[in-house]
């Protein structure tokens, strides 16, 4: 029960994140498969670095990362920007996400502290349903779309 309520957590921050940073894009005409593709949001001199989205959203870059924030719901969601990956997980920003939509309210209840949360990704590592696209010592973990 645990690895479906995060896999379904799981999934819709992927679809989430996804759908941001395609929206990014097109509001600053952006080609999301060029090698550097937020270079000229990413500098602190035009100030483009951190604005909003649209009415619902916020967004902000540091380092290698966007954050976005819902203005009503305050739903947050931090993604990796480097590389292309979208949606890599994080296991602190996974949880803050999960905690900050309402829709995922009902996962709480059940995987309700965050080591069991982190056991539970674990887990969905180790099944190979989530996969580390980086080499050893790093991780960079994704949803394996081969099994979902």
């Amino acid at each position: 029960m645990q690895k479906e309520l995060v896999l379904e957590a799981i999934i819709l921050f992927d679809k989430t994140t996804k759908e941001l940073i395609k929206n990014l894009a097109e509001k600053y005409s952006l080609d999301l498969n060029s090698a550097t593709p937020f270079s000229k949001l990413l500098l602190r001199s035009n100030s483009l670095w951190r604005g909003n989205l649209n009415e619902e959203w916020t967004y902000w870059f540091h380092g290698a990362h966007c954050d976005f924030e819902n203005i009503n719901s305050k739903q947050y969601v931090h993604t990796n920007i480097t590389r292309g990956i979208y949606g890599a997980i994080d296991y602190y920003y996974l949880y803050k996400f999960v905690q900050t939509t309402e829709s995922l309210k009902h996962v709480l209840e059940i995987v309700n502290k965050e080591d069991i949360f982190y056991a539970t990704i674990n887990k969905l590592l180790e099944d190979d349903t989530l996969i580390n696209v980086e080499e050893f010592p790093f991780k960079m973990l994704v949803l394996n779309d081969k099994l979902v």
